[in-house]
């Protein structure tokens, strides 16, 4: 029997489409897997230029970065350890620009 996976939707805006060459990808990560395991894989699919833009040092976000899943902000959920779930789930990366 082989174990379940979600099927996880994710989003990118601001200028990770860019780093990513793509607006939408759809992975499939296993059941019980949390937005710090699909960071690590994005990380370990797409490089140095996806890991600096989102994370500030190993472990901590970039704190102009936002992950919503399934439109909760993954803050409110407990940020890298929440939980993806065990159905699809979009998850929405929003780079939030500074300046003014």
């Amino acid at each position: 029997m082989q174990p379940s996976s979600t099927s996880v939707r994710v989003k990118f805006m601001g200028d990770l489409p860019a780093l990513i060459g793509q607006r939408f990808l759809v992975l499939h990560m296993p059941e019980g897997s949390t937005v710090g395991d699909l960071l690590a894989q994005l990380s370990s699919d797409y490089g140095d230029a996806f890991t600096h833009r989102v994370f500030s040092r190993p472990g901590a976000l970039h704190h102009y970065i936002l992950i919503f899943v399934g439109g909760r902000n993954a803050k409110e959920l407990g940020g890298l350890a929440a939980l993806l779930g065990n159905n699809e789930v979009e998850v929405v990366m929003l780079p939030m620009f500074e300046g003014g």
